[in-house]
């Protein structure tokens, strides 16, 4: 996937985020939005290397670590799950085998935190 396209969907998932949930803004302000925009591309670099390494569980530990800093700072694993869910969505209709993969592995590691939070 290249950049160019990985920027577009980065936008969309920003877009529906900020839309659907306005206190973001409210709370974080525009650092925020950098920072989203920056966790976004994180998770994309963290997939393709996954997909390059042909290893769904690196971009899976890379979701619990993520997981544990966005909580230790305020944030919720619903948040995570959340982006993730936008990701998958996003890539919904691509067919290539990287999006594939990305929508597998992302599916994966929903359910591994969804497991990891009902503990």
């Amino acid at each position: 996937m290249n950049q160019s396209r990985i920027d577009q969907c980065i936008d969309v998932i920003m877009n529906g985020m900020y839309r659907d949930y306005p206190e973001l803004e409210e709370r974080f302000g525009e650092y925020g939005k950098v920072k989203c925009r920056e966790d976004n591309h994180h998770h994309f670099h963290h997939l393709k290397t996954a997909f390059t390494l042909r290893n769904g569980q690196f971009f899976i530990d890379y979701a619990h670590w993520l997981t544990n800093l966005l909580v230790s700072r305020g944030m919720k694993a619903a948040h995570v799950i959340d982006n993730f869910e936008r990701i998958y969505h996003v890539l919904e209709e691509e067919r290539s085998d990287e999006a594939v993969f990305y929508r597998t592995v992302l599916t994966e590691a929903i359910a591994d935190i969804e497991r990891r939070e009902a503990k």
